[in-house]
């Protein structure tokens, strides 16, 4: 068996499958009952009304309901889809322990504490039967799946089977008097202690139970008697749950020894066994009813198994043609008919296990390079259940002579006639001839190997992908990748490109290793391939989906799927339709075709091959297109293609604006008819230099200021008269006023003052213009002040050219582009995918280098007494180290000057800031290290640039010219790490530890833009020995000791390091842990003993303390306090660390900038700037 499914729980004592969904009902200990979906391995549901454990539940077989039993003395009817318990039974007198439901009539049958069996109509509420005559614990009741009978257990030894035919007639005649009508057949007798279970077989009159007396035992009934037919022993203590599997001829138990154990029915013995990887006691077990699932519930957590692999074992023959492997059997299918035939059963071969489980094809590969002998080859699957992954059985078959050879290995493929690569038992990769038993050792190493075409062989090794020539021995590709890599599950090649399948991601490379294409999804990828070897478009199946991936990187989803699919052949549509044929293999290795509208697919490859034709056609179908087309095509700047495929007026308004398209704007914008869209049409406009539809869209609004300016810029002054005739028939003053300023009439000007109430100022105007004014209105102090100005009337100046001349009459010119153009339908997909192998701008994958730490030089400065760290018997001074002259940045000056970067060449994130490409410089951060936290980025960036920048003084009244500060040809970035560093190394030995922590967390932000990528790891470590340190503070003694353990962990200077380890070493000594005492003298004796002579920190006297606590430590030997640390802890570094919670733990995810581990998916605390656990392509410096 398999485990598919893990996950941790609270005591589970009932489990049941839902027939047709990936639900599971898990009743707790607690009074919680889980709806659990084991496809996507979450909870999705809790029902919490019981007020005691929940012992069992079961759902209905065709309708939304579920029972429930519990030790508050009811029975629950629950409907789950309105999330709610529908009736409540009530009746027994102690803790009801066993429940089942009725497949066919709303009858519930419930057993419990107080020695009866209750049959209740749960539509009614109604007590239907009582079933008096155990004298113990009734522990478990079932109904026959198809006959009048049913079945219960107690621990008063005893079994006993029931009819209830004649309870049934009564039921079906709409009679009430129901009293007595249950009828005992027979009492089975044969376990010597209590029977805990009790089961129907599925299909046969047989009746498994399991009790207290550690057996298992099989019993037979007919329509008058039950006998004891067999049974099985090996469980070491109590069976608490024992059922039939319903397809498959094996029965499945479970027991507080900590198994689950398998039982072959034919030859009576035990085929399987799994014990608890948290050694708890099972309680219960449940199979699916429709494939090979069943579930065990333990003491701390729920198990999922399958007795077979999901995968189905197959290869594809021919086109028409596909070998499978089932259980022992090797079939052919005709993909035509889908009829079967079995070509050889293995069964027959005498070195094979008769294990149902064992020895069962695995994986099947037919050999491409010999049609004539199709050869076949096998791997048996093993029993790999809690033991490690060993080499593994393969078979080689040749079905035109029936001859078989076997061989041992941990993978195999066909790399010519007659000729395999397998991996042997100790990984070594061998060329093996199976015809004439020639073998040849090929000098790599790697357990996956994997086959391309033409011979050639794909696996990992040492964090490198390998294509090789495994005739020559020589390495064809190289590519460096991530350990990742080491899991592939599946590998899939066209004519160009190769596709990997790991574990939740897929890629497409070229046959060069050059990454083109990545997905990742969030539950498991199951099968891909390619739609043909001539379309570049794969497809991929998950647990729950049909996708595919386009070689730009976009995919999308094609269908959802009920069943798991095993992807084995694509047909092509025969009248060049969108429609494809799929042929797939479900989870119960059944062979299914569907048909699957591609039109997005082909819309989007047809967008990227610059296919005009195809895309044209596809819009002529637009009402077959979905809408989220839309919101594509949009991202991808092609607006003007989206407008074809929607209706709403509003949206596409805003896509003709995007896509610069103003005609069609302006139309659309005449059916919305509000004042924003206006707006946003005249912007547009403006910006493109159509001022008739300025016009238009200022006369829709009524914005006759900005209006009347527009007719003054292109010199129509006979609309801007008709302009200054409308606005004073509407009184509009202001308006008439600024239009008799920009025409020059002072008659005008003069008329519309002399109608307001601003007579002063009319007065003025006439004194200013020569004519007559009223003296009285105008005193001595205001005709001195005219007399100084010595002003002019501004008149404007004439157009050059009349109204209907083509210059004014047309807008401004534009270089249009033909769609053909624009989507440069000249280029093929073959040109494309030419120059994505020549691209060398981004490589592929990045591998996590391990980083050389370099220390500051300090020779100058001594540390002095440090009180802070709890020692004050010694001066100590800092070791000399070194560390690498600053690289400074370089930059083509005329990108400087002018403001644009030469991108011939790739600028550094400090040359971004330099060129004032901000974005381009966040957008950067993002992609290699998952920015998240933007403004301490945002902040430095300001820094760098006003630090690294002068102002240069000019002449006087012009304003200051920003210049760049430079070192002969070199541009300056003002950061001294160097200093910083050095800095915070005093502050660290001054026992200022939270001083210390921001100043390590400064310059870890600056890092970016500084290319030290060598003092990641520096400040990494000491930002978490800061935090251990400061954590200390009004902590227990218990996790003051483990604090300073784990800041002995932290790889610092040794310096440091020996301070750091004396100060927890006294900690644990003082407060009585002489184990941790002893482990931490020890490593502290063998950092002295590496110390430079006369090192202060390693003073003898120092080292003959050490010595003595490690003595005394060792004669007691005990801790008081317990924690979790371990010696090798000091060895493995902080990489064992979840840096937010100071614990180590064995579920940690990595931040991508500092590489610092955390034990949840969030904001990293150590650099304040990158999401933990996103998959990034790493920093480049």
């Amino acid at each position: 068996m398999i485990v598919k499914f893990h996950n941790k729980s609270e005591r589970i004592k009932g489990l049941s499958f839902h027939p047709k969904r990936p639900w599971l009902l898990a009743g707790l200990h607690n009074g919680n009952i889980q709806l659990w979906d084991y496809k996507l391995g979450q909870v999705i549901e809790n029902f919490q009304l019981h007020e005691g454990p929940v012992r069992s539940v079961q759902f209905h077989p065709t309708v939304p309901l579920f029972v429930s039993a519990s030790d508050d003395f009811t029975v629950r009817v629950w409907n789950f889809k309105a999330k709610k318990c529908v009736f409540v039974l009530r009746g027994h007198l102690d803790y009801v322990r066993c429940v089942h439901i009725h497949p066919e009539l709303p009858w519930v049958i419930s057993g419990s504490d107080d020695s009866t069996a209750r049959l209740w109509n749960y539509q009614s509420r109604q007590l239907m039967a009582v079933m008096a005559g155990h004298s113990h614990y009734i522990m478990q009741c079932q109904f026959h799946h198809s006959q009048d009978i049913l079945i219960t257990c107690s621990l008063d030894q005893t079994i006993r089977l029931w009819s209830f035919a004649q309870l049934r007639r009564k039921f079906t005649n709409s009679r009430t008097d129901f009293t007595s009508e249950i009828e005992l057949i027979q009492i089975l007798e044969g376990h010597n202690q209590g029977v805990n279970w009790c089961s129907f077989h599925p299909s046969q009159n047989l009746i498994i139970s399991g009790g207290d007396d550690k057996k298992i035992k099989q019993w037979k009934f007919n329509d008058t008697r039950c006998w004891e037919v067999d049974g099985f022993t090996g469980h070491t203590t109590n069976v608490t749950s024992v059922i039939y599997h319903p397809h498959a001829d094996v029965a499945i138990s479970c027991s507080e020894d900590k198994t689950t154990r398998v039982w072959d029915l034919k030859k009576k013995l035990e085929v399987d066994c799994f014990t608890s990887k948290e050694m708890d006691r099972f309680w219960v077990v449940a199979a699916h009813p429709d494939n090979y699932y069943f579930a065990a519930g333990s003491d701390g957590a729920l198990y999922i198994f399958t007795l077979y692999k999901d995968r189905p074992p197959m290869d594809l023959v021919s086109q028409n043609q596909l070998c499978i492997g089932y259980q022992k059997q090797i079939k052919y299918i005709d993909l035509r008919t889908f009829s079967e035939k079995v070509i050889k059963n293995l069964s027959d071969l005498p070195s094979l296990q008769e294990n149902i489980l064992q020895d069962n094809i695995e994986q099947i590969q037919y050999n491409p390079y010999d049609n004539s002998k199709q050869q076949i080859m096998i791997r048996l699957k093993q029993n790999q259940h809690n033991k490690t992954k060993n080499t593994a059985k393969f078979v080689l078959y040749e079905t035109s002579s029936n001859i078989i050879q076997m061989f041992l290995g941990k993978s195999a493929v066909f790399v010519g006639k007659s000729k395999v690569v397998r991996s042997k038992e100790s990984s070594e990769l061998e060329l093996y001839n199976y015809e004439t038993d020639q073998h040849t050792l090929i000098n790599f190493r790697s357990e996956k190997v994997f086959a391309l075409s033409g011979g050639k062989i794909l696996f990992y090794q040492l964090n490198k992908l390998l294509i090789v020539d495994p005739i020559t021995h020589n390495i064809l590709q190289s590519q460096d990748c991530t350990a990742e890599f080491s899991h592939i599950k599946r590998v899939a090649a066209n004519q160009s490109f190769i596709s990997i399948q790991t574990k939740k991601n897929v890629y497409i490379f070229t046959k060069t290793l050059q990454k083109i294409a990545q997905v990742h999804d969030y539950v498991n990828v199951k099968s891909l391939l390619w739609l043909s070897d001539a379309q570049n478009v794969l497809l991929y199946s998950t647990k729950v989906h049909l996708k595919y991936l386009l070689l730009n990187g976009d995919g999308g989803v094609l269908r959802t799927t009920e069943n798991i699919m095993y992807l084995v052949q694509i047909q092509q549509p025969v009248d060049q339709g969108t429609t494809f044929k799929i042929i797939f293999m479900d989870n119960q290795w059944q062979i299914q075709t569907i048909s699957v509208d591609c039109q997005e697919l082909i819309f989007k490859q047809s967008l990227f091959d610059k296919n005009l034709k195809s895309i044209n056609n596809l819009l002529n179908q637009k009402k077959h297109l979905g809408e989220g087309l839309v919101v594509y095509l949009h991202k991808k700047n092609q607006s003007q293609l989206a407008i074809n495929l929607i209706s709403d007026k509003q949206a596409k308004f805003q896509l003709a604006l995007n896509s610069h398209n103003l005609e069609l704007a302006y139309k659309t914008s005449q059916d919305i008819k509000d004042k924003k869209s206006q707006q946003l049409l005249y912007e547009e406009s403006l910006i493109q230099g159509n001022h008739n539809l300025m016009e238009a869209s200022l006369k829709n609004m009524r914005l006759f200021d900005k209006l009347s300016f527009l007719y003054l810029s292109i010199g129509n002054l006979d609309n801007l008269s008709m302009l200054n005739k409308l606005c004073s028939q509407q009184n509009l003053f202001q308006s008439c006023y600024q239009i008799s300023l920009y025409n020059g009439n002072i008659d005008d000007r003069l008329q519309l003052l002399k109608k307001t109430p601003f007579k002063h100022l009319y007065n003025l105007l006439l004194k200013q213009h020569g004519f007559e004014y009223d003296n009285q209105l105008l005193n001595q102090e205001d005709i001195e002040w005219l007399d100084q100005q010595n002003s002019e009337a501004l008149i404007p100046p004439q157009p050059l050219f009349p109204v209907d001349h083509i210059i004014i009459s047309s807008n401004w010119p534009h270089n249009f582009i033909a769609e053909e153009d624009m989507l440069q339908i000249q280029g093929d997909d073959s040109k494309v995918i030419e120059e994505i192998q020549k691209s060398k701008v981004e490589e592929i994958i990045v591998e996590d280098k391990p980083i050389k730490k370099e220390q500051v030089e300090d020779d100058d400065d001594e540390f002095q007494d440090c009180k802070q760290w709890g020692l004050d018997d010694e001066q100590l001074a800092t070791s000399p180290t070194k560390l690498e002259p600053l690289t400074k940045t370089s930059l083509d000056q005329k990108s400087l000057r002018y403001g644009y970067p030469d991108f011939k060449k790739a600028l550094s994130f400090g040359e971004q800031v330099f060129v004032e490409q901000y974005e381009g410089c966040i957008k950067g951060l993002e992609k290699q290290i998952a920015i998240k936290n933007k403004q301490p980025i945002i902040d430095y960036m300001k820094l760098i640039a006003l630090q690294s920048v002068m102002e240069v003084t000019q002449i006087p009244f012009v304003n200051s010219q920003p210049w760049n500060i430079q070192e002969g040809d070199k541009l300056f970035i003002n950061i001294d790490v160097k200093s910083q560093i050095k800095y915070g190394y005093k502050l660290t030995t001054e026992g200022k530890f939270k001083d210390a922590h921001d100043m390590f967390k400064q310059i870890l932000q600056s890092i970016p833009f500084s290319k030290n990528a060598e003092t990641i790891q520096i400040c990494v470590n000491y930002i978490i020995a800061m935090k251990c340190e400061i954590a200390k503070q009004n902590q227990p003694i218990a996790r003051q000791i483990e604090l300073g353990c784990y800041m002995a962990v932290c790889e610092l200077q040794a310096v440091h390091r020996a301070l750091c380890l004396r100060s927890a070493m006294s900690l644990a000594y003082k407060n009585k842990n002489y184990i941790t005492a002893s482990q931490l003298g020890r490593y502290l004796i063998k950092l002295l003993k590496a110390a430079p002579s006369n090192t202060p920190y390693a003073k003898p006297e120092v080292l003959e303390s050490t010595k003595k606590i490690i003595t005394m430590s060792d004669q007691q030997a005990s801790n008081e306090h317990k924690i979790d640390f371990e010696e090798s802890y000091l060895m493995k570094g902080v990489q064992i660390l979840a840096c937010d919670k100071l614990q180590v733990l064995d579920k940690l995810f990595q931040c991508p900038f500092d590489q610092s581990y955390h034990s949840q998916k969030k904001l990293c605390c150590i650099c304040d700037l990158s999401q933990v656990g996103e998959q990034t392509i790493g920093l480049r410096l």
